[in-house]
């Protein structure tokens, strides 16, 4: 399992220094400070990985703190949070190492995704500058071999020594050619993760256009059902001799409600709301899930058999979260299904000494999942749908979104002999 890294949110504002540290609690260890001076005196005792810096706060301004930061430690990663007066600021602070901002209110999925780049990137800045160290200065053994092949040691002391810079340049030419023997496979993993990441903020941005194109045409729905509604009426009133088109204009006004719905739902997807708990029926909430996806199941030949069990309890939960999480399942399954199957959808109790469990099994009959792709699925950009669209992350998000209520998922498949993920929620008495 990966270290929790050490984050320090720096917020004058209780208000949001309290919901920064509740969103990253679950994930990583957690300090806050409420200005400048506490988040230096912080920086100094406590080994951080990473900031969370406010940059309009009282006494010592944000970018100060900021440059009083890295010149204690360039290594600490900093994200500028702001809100959108300041952002010519939040660009100033660029300047000085910062890679990303955020503006209030904060978006869980966005602080969250920004937060795992700066750790993963701090974490890969510390392994290459240990690498280099290690590639450029000897050990005892190494020391051993250069000493007999004639070769002057370069030792971590060796830069000491007033004669060593001399033959600083033949000493360290044996260790930069073992170097560049590492960079084609070091140079591709980097292009394909840059690759993985270019593609997610496309698809970031194409979710953005496509949340304005369906309130659009959630517009137009709307008038074209109030016409529609309107000839009805007329029909009904002053024409019967029209009336057996009534039936027909019906139809249409099913299939325009049907559709705005539809829409509507990915207006609800696609916007961004403070995450707040409330009770919530597992049941109604997957029927709600799959009514997005029934056209689907017709066109691809799926079946869907459900299996509830009777007065199941209600969990705690931000429903339009586990929705996502619901929604990415059901979909990988349909990906997995593409010439027809079964899904099968189990909700259950499982009751325990101590408390009682909500447990939830999404099973199709698609082709499965391999051994060795078995222990990477929630990777983050791990994907199996090369070409297809995968960005590698909605596995990744979903375990975030079912562990943050202390909750989990698991997956079991073999191959060509379909997949199992099997969610487990508290219920709601026992959170």
């Amino acid at each position: 399992m990966e270290e929790r890294a050490n984050v320090l949110v720096v917020d004058d504002d209780l208000g949001p220094r309290e919901s920064m540290r509740m969103i990253l609690k679950p994930l990583h260890n957690v300090y806050i400070a409420e200005d400048g001076d506490a988040a230096l005196r912080v920086i100094q005792e406590e080994p951080i990985d990473l900031v969370t810096l406010d940059l309009k706060m009282p006494g010592m301004h944000g970018i100060d703190v900021l440059k009083e930061i890295k010149k204690f430690d360039p290594n600490i990663e900093v994200i500028i949070v702001t809100g959108y007066g300041t952002l010519k600021t939040a660009t100033e602070a660029m300047k000085f190492g910062v890679k990303s901002y955020i503006t209030k209110p904060y978006n869980l999925n966005e602080i969250t995704s920004l937060i795992d780049k700066a750790i993963e990137r701090r974490r890969f800045n510390l392994k290459l500058r240990h690498f280099f160290e290690d590639a450029i200065f000897s050990d005892e053994e190494t020391v051993r071999e250069e000493e007999v092949s004639g070769q002057p040691p370069l030792t971590r002391n060796a830069l000491e020594q007033p004669d060593i810079a001399e033959n600083l340049l033949d000493v360290t030419e044996l260790k930069f050619k073992k170097m560049r023997e590492m960079k084609e496979g070091f140079s591709k993993e980097i292009e394909e993760l840059e690759e993985r990441l270019i593609h997610s903020e496309r698809l970031s941005i194409v979710g953005q256009f496509a949340a304005g194109y369906a309130h659009e045409l959630n517009n137009s729905l709307s008038t074209m059902l109030g016409y529609t509604q309107f000839v009805h009426h007329k029909i009904n009133k002053n024409h019967p001799e029209l009336s057996d088109l009534l039936g027909n204009i019906r139809t249409i006004s099913n299939q325009i409600e049907r559709a705005s719905t539809i829409t509507q739902s990915l207006l609800n997807l696609s916007r961004k709301e403070s995450s707040e708990r409330e009770p919530t029926d597992v049941q109604k909430l997957i029927e709600q899930v799959l009514s997005y996806v029934e056209y689907r199941t017709h066109s691809l030949g799926i079946k869907i058999s459900r299996h509830y069990e009777s007065k199941l309890p209600l969990i705690s939960v931000d429903p339009r979260k586990v929705e996502q999480v619901f929604l990415n399942l059901i979909i990988n399954a349909f990906q997995a299904m593409s010439e027809g199957g079964i899904l099968r959808i189990t909700a259950g109790r499982v009751r325990g000494e101590q408390r009682d469990i909500v447990r939830l099994e999404f099973t199709d009959s698609g082709r499965g999942i391999s051994e060795k792709n078995l222990k990477k699925v929630f990777d983050p950009f791990f994907s199996t749908k090369d070409g297809s669209g995968g960005t590698g992350l909605g596995l990744f998000i979903s375990r975030r979104i079912v562990e943050s209520y202390q909750g989990s998922i698991e997956v079991v498949s073999e191959k060509n002999k379909g997949t199992t993920f099997i969610l487990e929620f508290p219920s709601l008495g026992d959170i």
